[in-house]
């Protein structure tokens, strides 16, 4: 955190927002001021700031969600040398117009480090404003536009950004109509950039089959070494794309996470990785969910965490059209592997022998696979092993 220590209060943070609300004609939100006040309480401002939850899904704000008036006394506050690090106004009816007073607001805001926006009906006019408003600020570390339509000219805005930023450490751009055109500028971008940690672009809307998009990310992660987590899920990649990533990664020395899920990705595809995991690389967590690997896909996968891999921690091939050969051998791999700890293998064919070997692993005082570790969980009718799905998936991503 950055800056000098504030002296103003939150009973004056409270006096400022119900004063800019009379600016915007807008009566104050019972529930902002209650939220206000609670983050007196519930926060100690000496040490990480203070913490502002709006959140539009939360019981308190579903008959009544934040609009853009309330957006514009909001940014009042980010205007003003209060402690607030941590805004969010997710699911709101935010729109252009008070993404443009946030944009206002942060080109002198200097505490503020997470700005979490998504859903919040945003398009390009207004995350122009906020990427101005982020090329003159140099503390905000995290923002997320999910499901805001910014579109091929937000994309590029952005990346244009990047270029100027060197706080802005992790980006979510999933889900907001990002086109071939944009993604190649944000990857031509990330080349040079060392900043950014963590960043989302899940389902882009590409116009082509040929997979551009995914060999620039490939070609990016080759020279890339800031990059810790990337998502590329729902980006059509099949098993050329796949095998691109995984040449790339050979060399890189910084990526622990890559999400992969939703994709075309088959029996190719997972090979070229096993290849890639029997290198023992820095990735701790691959996605495979909902492609369709299958059998000889998995069989190559396990191979390599039994025989050669000590790093991969977690590992997601639920849905991938997988039987009960593919599944005993990715539980063989782990009697041999013992750093894997984190296994999804819900949506794929659990028949008995899979049921019981991966009951094995789930059983004893000293478990190999914990419970709260994968999505399935053991039960028995009349002597016979089943797997029923758990919620652990739901919050495994």
């Amino acid at each position: 955190m950055s800056g000098s220590e504030p002296e103003k209060d939150v009973e004056t943070l409270i006096e400022v927002y119900k004063t800019a609300c009379k600016t915007v004609n807008r009566e104050p939100i019972t529930k902002v001021i209650h939220f206000m006040n609670l983050i007196d309480k519930e926060n100690e401002p000496s040490l990480d700031g203070y913490v502002l939850d709006l959140s539009g899904n939360l019981p308190e704000f579903r008959n009544k969600r934040l609009n853009h008036d309330d957006a514009i006394a909001l940014a009042r506050e980010l205007s003003e040398d209060f402690l607030i690090t941590d805004m969010n106004m997710s699911f709101n009816d935010i729109g252009n117009t008070g993404a443009i007073a946030l944009g206002k607001a942060l080109q002198d805001n200097k505490f503020l480090e997470k700005l979490n926006l998504n859903m919040c009906d945003i398009e390009a006019k207004g995350i122009e404003a906020i990427c101005t408003g982020i090329q003159m600020n140099d503390n905000l570390r995290r923002l997320s536009l999910k499901g805001n339509k910014i579109g091929r000219q937000g994309g590029i805005l952005l990346s244009a950004t990047l270029q100027v930023n060197n706080s802005l450490s992790e980006l979510d751009i999933s889900d907001t109509d990002q086109t071939n055109e944009s993604l190649i500028a944000l990857t031509t971008v990330l080349l040079d950039n060392t900043t950014v940690k963590k960043l989302n672009v899940s389902n882009p809307l590409l116009t082509s089959e040929q997979e551009e998009t995914t060999i620039h990310f490939a070609k990016m992660l080759h020279v890339n070494y800031s990059l810790t987590e990337l998502h590329l899920s729902k980006h059509g990649m099949k098993d050329f794309g796949a095998s691109q990533l995984a040449e790339s990664l050979k060399d890189n020395k910084t990526l622990m996470y890559l999400n992969l899920a939703c994709n075309k990705i088959s029996e190719d595809g997972a090979r070229a990785f096993s290849s890639l995991l029997k290198l023992n690389t820095p990735l701790k967590k691959l996605s495979f969910a909902s492609n369709r690997i299958g059998n000889n896909g998995l069989a190559a996968l396990s191979e390599a965490i039994a025989t050669s891999n000590c790093n991969l921690t977690t590992l997601w091939v639920n849905n991938n059209s997988i039987t009960e050969t593919g599944l005993c051998a990715l539980a063989a791999a782990l009697r041999s592997n013992i750093t894997l700890t984190n296994i999804y293998i819900w949506g794929n064919e659990l028949k008995n022998t899979a049921c019981n070997a991966f009951e094995q692993l789930m059983e004893g005082g000293k478990p190999r696979l914990l419970q709260h570790n994968t999505d399935v969980v053991p039960y028995i009718v009349d002597g016979v092993t089943y797997l029923a799905e758990t919620g652990h998936y739901l919050f495994s991503h």
